[in-house]
Formats: C-alpha cells, sequence, structure tokens
C-alpha cells in the first residue's frame, strides 16, 4: 500500500477529532505530506470519521491529483495544497470545527495568547470568510498564515492548524481549543488578560528550540 504509514498516522489524527468532538460528522479534514515524494495522504470527502479505514484515505499529487485511493479527497485539498506548496517547513494539517474556536471565528476576533501551551503558536489570527472548499479560501489562509503561523481561525467556520508532523498540527488544534474555551470563559467572567508580550515572545523561542513549555 503506498504511503501506508502515513496515512495510517493521518487516520489516527482524524479519529482523534472525532474523539475529541472538534470535528462532527463529516466535517473537519486531516492530511500530512511525505517529505521525499511530496505526496499528501488526506481524508476523504463526507465519510464518518468512524467508518474510515486506511485504505479509505486518499493520495494526492502536489497538484491535487488522485494517486491512490478509491474515494474522492477532502473537499477541502485546495487549502491543504496551497499550504504544503507555500510552506516547506508544514509536513501536517488539521482543519476543525472545534466549538469555542467557531466561536471566536464568528465573533472576527483574533485569539490572543492567554494560556501557555499557546505561547508556541499564538497570537491566532481570523482569515476572512470565503467559500468553503474554493482557491479563494485558500489563498486567504495562506496570505494570514504567512512564513511562520502556525494557526488560523477561519471566519464563521473553524480553525486551520499546521505542524512539522501531523500529530503536532492536531497538539495545535488541542492547544487553541483549550485557549478558546478558556478566553471565552474569562470574557463571560470579566475580560480577557494575555500573557505579556516579552514572555510570549520567550516562550516562543523555548518552543523553537523544542523544549516543553
Amino acid at each position: 500500500m503506498i504511503l501506508e504509514g502515513l496515512r495510517k498516522r493521518v487516520l489516527h489524527a482524524a479519529l482523534e477529532l472525532r474523539r475529541s468532538q472538534m470535528a462532527r460528522g463529516t466535517s473537519g479534514n486531516a492530511s500530512a505530506r511525505d517529505p521525499e515524494s511530496g505526496m499528501i495522504a488526506i481524508t476523504p470527502s463526507a465519510i464518518p470519521y468512524e467508518e474510515l479505514q486506511v485504505e479509505d484515505i486518499v493520495v494526492i499529487s502536489p497538484a491535487g491529483e488522485v494517486i491512490c485511493g478509491h474515494l474522492q479527497p477532502s473537499s477541502e485539498t485546495p487549502m491543504h495544497i496551497s499550504v504544503y506548496r507555500k510552506r516547506p517547513d508544514v509536513r501536517g494539517i488539521v482543519h476543525t470545527h472545534s466549538l469555542y474556536a467557531t466561536v471566536f471565528s464568528v465573533l472576527n476576533k483574533e485569539l490572543p495568547v492567554i494560556t501557555v501551551p499557546m505561547a508556541a503558536f499564538g497570537p491566532v489570527r481570523v482569515v476572512p470568510f470565503r467559500l468553503p472548499g474554493s482557491q479563494e479560501l485558500a489563498d486567504e489562509v495562506v496570505r494570514v498564515l504567512g512564513t511562520t503561523e502556525r494557526a488560523v481561525l477561519l471566519q464563521n467556520h473553524g480553525v486551520l492548524c499546521a505542524g512539522n508532523t501531523v500529530e503536532e498540527a492536531l497538539e495545535c488544534a488541542v492547544y487553541t481549543e483549550e485557549g478558546a474555551q478558556v478566553g471565552y470563559l474569562a470574557l463571560l467572567a470579566q475580560g480577557l488578560n494575555p500573557i505579556p508580550d516579552e514572555y510570549v515572545a520567550a516562550m516562543k523561542d523555548i518552543a523553537r528550540r523544542g523544549k516543553a513549555l
């Protein structure tokens, strides 16, 4: 089976998105890029995660052509391949509809660094709304991610997180949702109190050196 190990890892990420309720029904998607061939393993379109098997994970070329698999790749394939094309450092992507982070996206409100784990990748900016699955959305995601960011909110839509691996992208999505939950509750109670910028910069440097926060 082509890229069997990579497809297993994408399947595991997809099942974790479902288990944690960061993706419901057939929403959300996950992918990983093989660093040697450039081929991408990505979840299929419109298939409930709990029904997926390893062979259901689709392998596509860097241009989006199906190399291996009997199902259609995710409808958000343009977003994935556009990020991979722009960011050689990215080898894994997850797109979630996690509840509290999506609330911030509906408010069109940047999610500041309000928890320690978020210092590795925050603040999380908002991508203006574009039609799901469109190249226009993909282009906006690439623009807002820039050359270094790892997470963005998709206005009225959800979250995209990128990482050096699909596992790293999944971890980023988990901490984005955790930060959004804390932020939402803090707003209800009194107001957000972000971590000071100088400490965010110091912790970001620690994270870049591969040390745990």
